[in-house]
C-alpha cells in the first residue's frame, strides 16, 4: 500500500511539471488608450491659449466629457452648472448672497466663460464692459459723461456672481460711493454744506449722464441752485429735516391758490397732500421730478386692461396729453385739460371737418356717444361692437336686419364699410355716391363693361333702383320677389299673353339677361343659339343629319318671341306665315315639292322639325310608310297644274 500512494504522487508531480511547461511565459500585452487631441487634431487649438481651463491643460477632457466610440460627439458628463459648480465649490458655498447673476443663477457659465481657453482673465469670452453688453444695454454707458469704474470694468463695483447687495454691489450703495469720494470737505461744498452721507442716487446716475456729475435729467430746482435750504434745515442734530410737512412745504413754491380754490378738481394725492406719491424731491430721470414714466406710474393707481384697440396715448401712456397731473381746467371730469370734445379735436381734427353732412353726435359734439376715451375691446375704441352701437340708435333698422338675405357689411357688422361714421360730403354721410360706393367691393361688374354697354340703371349709378343696400327677403338683395322690379320699366312686355316663355313667366329674368352689363344684346348671358340651348334640347340633328339654318346660326328671334306669344312655341306668327317669310312658293309650287298634294294651311310643322331633322327636308324622323315612299297619292288626291 505505501509502495502505491508513493507511486501516485510521483505520478501527479510529473503532470503538474508537464503542465507548466506547456503554459507561455510571455507577458500579456497591454491595450493602448489614445490621448483626445490624436483624433481630435482640429481641436488642438484649445490647448494652446494664454489662459488654458485647468483639466484641458492636464489632458483631462473626461473630466468635463463622456468618452465615445464609433459614434462621436463632445457629450457633457453633467449639466453646466452642475459640472463647474464641482470644482469650483466657492460658488455653491455662498448661501448668504441672495442676489445672484442670471448667467450663474440659470447655470450658463458659458455665458461669460470659455470651457476651454481664453486670452482674458478668469476665462472670460471678452473682457468688461464689452462682455457685459451681451446682456445689458449698452446706452446708459455710453453718454457724455461717464462715471470712472465703468471705464476701468464692472467689477470696480460689481460681483460677477453673486452678492449680499442689491445690483451684485460689492458693498451697500453708501459705502461702495463713500469709497472713492472720501473728501468730505469737497463733499460739503459740493452738496451747500450738507453733510450727504447716503443715497447718493436720489440725484445721481450711476454709470453715465449728459450732464456734469453725473445728474439726472430733471432736476428739482433748489438742488439745481444748491439751495438745500430752501427744503431743510442744516444743523448739527438734525441737518436734513423739512422745514414744512407734505405738500404745505411743496406749496410755498408752487402756486397754492390754484390748488386751495378747486378742491373739487384735484388729483386724490393732491387732495391728499402726498407729492411724493408722484413726485421725487431731488431728481428724477423723468420730465416734472416723476418717480416713473407716466405711463408706469399713472398705471399703479389706474388699471390698464390689455384690450384690443387702445388709444395712442394711453398705449404709450402719455396720459398728459389730456390729463392734468393735479387739477382740473375749470372744473371738468376726470382731470381734463379741456372739455372733452375739443380735447379730442386737438389731434383728430379730420374727424370734424366741415362736410355737407355731419354724424349726429359729431355734430353735437358727442365723441362719447360713440368712443370710450382709453381702451376698448371694439375696434375704434368703440363703446359697443360696431353694429350695436349703431342700432342704439337707429333702432328702426332692427325690423330690416331680420330679412333673410343681408348686404355682406351689415353681416359682419361693418356699418363703416358704406358709411363714414363721422361726417360726409353724400346723403346718408355715405362714402362715396351711387355706383362708385358699390364698386369699391363689386368691382368686377366694372371690368366685365364693354365699350359701355350696360343695363341704363347700372350705367347710371341708380343701383338702389333694383337693390336693397341693407337686407331683403328676395334673391340679391332685390327689391322684389324674383326679378319682379324689372316689370317697373319694361312695362311694354305682355304678362297677360296665353304663352309665356318659362323664365318669363316665372319673373326670373336673369336666367337670360345680365341684369349690369354683357356683350350680347339685350344684355343676354350668352350668344344664342348657346343660352337657348341651355334649356331647349333641339341641337340633336345639328352635327349628324341637317339642322334649320335659322336655328344653328342664333337667329331664334326670327321664329320666337323671347318673353310672349299668343301662338303656340312663343312663335311670332302663325306657323305657316312664318315659314313663308323664306319659303315663298305659290300652292302650286308647293305641290310640286310634295309629290303634286298641295299642303293644308298651317301644317308645315306637322311633317317638319322647325330646328333641324335627320335630312335635308328636316322631317321627322318617323314617317306614314307612303309618305316615306312619296307616295302621297295613296292617300291624298293631287292639285291639278
Amino acid at each position: 500500500m505505501r509502495i502505491n500512494k508513493l507511486f501516485l504522487c510521483g505520478l501527479n508531480i510529473v503532470l503538474v511539471l508537464s503542465l507548466c511547461s506547456c503554459t507561455t511565459t510571455k507577458n500579456p500585452t497591454k491595450r493602448l488608450v489614445k490621448d483626445c487631441l490624436d483624433c481630435h487634431q482640429e481641436l488642438r487649438h484649445y490647448s494652446s491659449g494664454a489662459l488654458v481651463h485647468q483639466p484641458l491643460q492636464q489632458g483631462q477632457c473626461n473630466s468635463c466629457h463622456r468618452n465615445h466610440g464609433l459614434i462621436g460627439g463632445t457629450y457633457l458628463k453633467e449639466p453646466v452648472k452642475t459640472l463647474c459648480l464641482k470644482c469650483h465649490h466657492e460658488q455653491s458655498t455662498q448661501a448668504f448672497a441672495p442676489v445672484v447673476h442670471s448667467p450663474a443663477k440659470e447655470g450658463q457659465c458659458d455665458q461669460c466663460h470659455d470651457p476651454h481657453n481664453s486670452s482674458n482673465a478668469s476665462l472670460l469670452v471678452k473682457t468688461s464692459p464689452q462682455l457685459c453688453f451681451n446682456c445689458h444695454d449698452e446706452k446708459p454707458f455710453s453718454l457724455k459723461v461717464s462715471h470712472a469704474p465703468v471705464v476701468e470694468g464692472c467689477n470696480t463695483c460689481h460681483a460677477t456672481h453673486r452678492s449680499a447687495e442689491e445690483s451684485l454691489l460689492l458693498q451697500s450703495a453708501e459705502q461702495q460711493c463713500l469709497g472713492c469720494h472720501n473728501n468730505s470737505q469737497q463733499m460739503n461744498e459740493s452738496h451747500a454744506g450738507f453733510p450727504v452721507l447716503s443715497r447718493c442716487n436720489d440725484c445721481h446716475l450711476v454709470h453715465g449722464s449728459e450732464s456734469d456729475h453725473l445728474l439726472r435729467n430733471s432736476i428739482h430746482r433748489p438742488i439745481q441752485q444748491l439751495e438745500c435750504s430752501q427744503c431743510h434745515t442744516n444743523n448739527k442734530e438734525t441737518p436734513f429735516n423739512l422745514k414744512h410737512e407734505g405738500a404745505s412745504l411743496c406749496l410755498k413754491c408752487h402756486n397754492s391758490e390754484k390748488f386751495q380754490l378747486n378742491t373739487m378738481g384735484l388729483h386724490e394725492p393732491v387732495a391728499d397732500g402726498d407729492c411724493f406719491s408722484c413726485h421725487n424731491p431731488h431728481a428724477s430721470d423723468h420730465t416734472k421730478l416723476l418717480k416713473q414714466s407716466a405711463k408706469t406710474l399713472c398705471f399703479e393707481c389706474h388699471q390698464q386692461e390689455d384690450k384690443t384697440s387702445q388709444h395712442e396715448v394711453f398705449q404709450t401712456g402719455d396720459c398728459l396729453a389730456c390729463h392734468n397731473g393735479h387739477l382740473s381746467s375749470d372744473g371738468l371730469p376726470t382731470l381734463l385739460k379741456q372739455e372733452q370734445n375739443m380735447l379730442c379735436q386737438q389731434c383728430h381734427d379730420t374727424a370734424t371737418i366741415e362736410q355737407k353732412f355731419a354724424h349726429k353726435p359729431v355734430q353735437n359734439q358727442q365723441c362719447s356717444t360713440c368712443h370710450v376715451p382709453h381702451d376698448s375691446d371694439n375696434k375704434s375704441l368703440l363703446t359697443q361692437p360696431q353694429q350695436e352701437l349703431c342700432l342704439s340708435c337707429h333702432d328702426t333698422m332692427r325690423g330690416t336686419l331680420s330679412q333673410a338675405n343681408l348686404h355682406a357689411p351689415v353681416v359682419t357688422g361693418d356699418c363703416a364699410g358704406c358709411h363714414q361714421p363721422h361726417g360726409s360730403n353724400h346723403d346718408q354721410i355715405l362714402k362715396a355716391q351711387g355706383a362708385e360706393l358699390c364698386v369699391s367691393c363689386h368691382s368686377q361688374l366694372v371690368d366685365k363693361m364693354t365699350d359701355g354697354i350696360g343695363h341704363q340703371p347700372f350705367m347710371t349709378g341708380k343701383c338702389r333702383t333694383c337693390h336693397q343696400p341693407h337686407a331683403s327677403d328676395h334673391q340679391n338683395l332685390a327689391t322684389q320677389k324674383n326679378n319682379g322690379v324689372c316689370f317697373e320699366c319694361h312695362k311694354q312686355l305682355d304678362q297677360s299673353a296665353p304663352v309665356q316663355h318659362l323664365p318669363f313667366e316665372q319673373k326670373n329674368c336673369t336666367t337670360c339677361h345680365s341684369p349690369h352689363t354683357s356683350e350680347q344684346p339685350y344684355y343676354l348671358l350668352q350668344q344664342r343659339p348657346q343660352l337657348c340651348l341651355n334649356c331647349h334640347d333641339v341641337d340633336q340633328y345639328w352635327s349628324q343629319g341637317s339642322a334649320h339654318e335659322p336655328a344653328r346660326q342664333g337667329e331664334c328671334s326670327s321664329c320666337h318671341n323671347a318673353h310672349s306669344s299668343k301662338q303656340q312655341n312663343l312663335l311670332s306668327q302663325p306657323s305657316n306665315q312664318l315659314c313663308q317669310q323664306c319659303h315663298q312658293q305659290t300652292t302650286q309650287e308647293l305641290a310640286i315639292h310634295h309629290g303634286g298634294i298641295a299642303p293644308g294651311p298651317d301644317s308645315c310643322l306637322s311633317c317638319h322639325d322647325s330646328h333641324g331633322g335627320p335630312d335635308q327636308t328636316l322631317t321627322f324622323p318617323i314617317k306614314h310608310e307612303p309618305f316615306a315612299q312619296q307616295q302621297c297619292s295613296t292617300c291624298h288626291q293631287e292639285v291639278s297644274p
